[in-house]
């Protein structure tokens, strides 16, 4: 009976060591956000580029998921778009100083934080490029999270979508 709870004890204790060791690294590996300033002027923008996810997921504590996120653009333009990723109402602080927060419990990346669509002769809006957002929960408790997928270019035109996780 010693010996079943000893090895218990050593279980959730090199279970705890992993998660930090494994936070510690995802932290250190977090994509290099672009830093940019919006006009000083007012103008009136029209977005035609979007990004097209699901609005919810369910997870679980301790488990990554990879939601595919699907890029819509006019065909006949072309563009540099940059994203991100931070919490709902905070964009601005992103896209001006790269001000990006993730609540605790929840982290997440792209994987990539830049996209060069070329134009090209045919009309309309299509799925222009698609990009991976990848989600680890480590939260130990059940909760609701929001993130903002951010959409922008150089010109500070911006648009977001906004994604809930539920964790179970």
């Amino acid at each position: 009976m010693k010996t079943l709870h000893i090895s218990i004890i050593l279980a959730v204790v090199t279970t705890g060591i992993i998660l930090v060791i494994t936070m510690v690294v995802l932290q250190e590996h977090h994509p290099e956000i672009l830093s940019t300033k919006f006009p000083s002027s007012s103008q009136n923008y029209t977005i035609d580029y979007y990004a097209n996810l699901p609005s919810q997921i369910t997870t679980k504590s301790f488990q990554i998921k990879t939601i595919p996120i699907q890029i819509y653009a006019p065909k006949d333009k072309s563009l540099h778009l940059k994203l991100g990723v931070t919490v709902p109402n905070n964009d601005h602080n992103f896209i001006e100083r790269g001000d990006g927060k993730i609540p605790f419990g929840v982290w997440a990346m792209l994987n990539t934080n830049d996209i060069y669509l070329q134009a090209t002769s045919e009309k309309g809006t299509a799925i222009r490029d698609t990009v991976q957002l990848t989600v680890f929960t480590y939260s130990l408790t059940s909760g609701i999270y929001k993130l903002s997928v951010l959409l922008y270019e150089d010109d500070r035109e911006a648009n977001s979508r906004i994604i809930t996780i539920v964790v179970d």
